[in-house]
């Protein structure tokens, strides 16, 4: 009797996520800030480039979010 063995299916990713850095002007206030690609969700709001380009570098490298579609609502600051 042959045994049946079971076939992984691979998950292909659906989205590419990126991060990026945009400088933002808001309330006569320049202000750095991280944003998801394609979803335009803003990550952080930072008044220095290298804070919010350091979050953009980590979750560019982790992309720990890329399997859910992107950061989850709750814990975004809004959308562009």
């Amino acid at each position: 009797m042959k045994k049946k063995v079971a076939k992984k299916k691979r998950q292909t990713k659906k989205n590419k996520i990126s991060y990026e850095v945009k400088l933002v002007k808001r309330k006569n206030k320049v202000r750095w800030l991280c944003i998801e690609r394609p979803t335009g969700s803003i990550i952080t709001e930072s008044e220095f480039e290298d804070e919010a380009q350091k979050v953009c570098d980590i979750q560019n490298k982790y992309k720990q979010w890329e399997n859910q579609g992107g950061i989850v609502k709750h814990l975004t600051l809004g959308k562009i």
